[in-house]
């Protein structure tokens, strides 16, 4: 345990240990997730997780690249100097891992080994035609649900619960 405190206490690791930490003093599975989240962004972007060299907004690196990928522009973050540039699936991939896993959200953060699984497939992130069926199935449930759930008549004229009530006694 000394050990730890050691190394928290070297101000360039401080930078790769989870948000929750400051509060509780543990670390556990996702704080592990989150280091390894801030280690990955700095293999795609060359940069370091904190650099007081760059202008206001580019800082901190977690926050730049959540605003760059928000903004549409993640392959303005790729390291210049990489020789071999990721194939766009390949960086989203990338980069939508690494973002999961440094959710400010412990209890969103994956397990490692879904991190794993993520930046192993070639499915994830979903292609879009896929998250698109996906969304309108999921609509579609959704509505059949509030219909079955819903206190309305045969005409789709709402009911209010006490005439719903009357009517089955009756």
């Amino acid at each position: 345990m000394a050990i730890i405190f050691f190394l928290l206490s070297i101000p360039q690791l401080g930078r790769y240990v989870a948000p929750e930490y400051a509060n509780s003093g543990l670390l556990n599975e996702k704080s592990d997730v989150y280091s390894f989240g801030v280690v990955l962004l700095e293999t795609i972007t060359g940069r370091d997780p904190v650099d007081y060299g760059r202008p206001a907004h580019e800082v901190n690196l977690v926050d730049w690249l959540k605003m760059m990928v928000g903004s549409r522009r993640s392959e303005e973050v790729v390291d210049p100097t990489i020789e071999i540039k990721p194939s766009t699936s390949a960086l989203k991939r990338s980069l939508l891992t690494a973002l999961r896993c440094v959710d400010p959200d412990a209890g969103k953060r994956p397990k490692m080994s879904q991190v794993v699984r993520m930046l192993e497939s070639e499915e994830y992130p979903i292609p879009r035609q896929d998250r698109r069926r996906q969304r309108s199935y999921t609509r579609a449930t959704e509505d059949e649900s509030q219909r079955e759930n819903s206190d309305t008549d045969k005409n789709g004229n709402p009911v209010l619960r006490s005439e719903n009530r009357r009517n089955h006694r009756s």
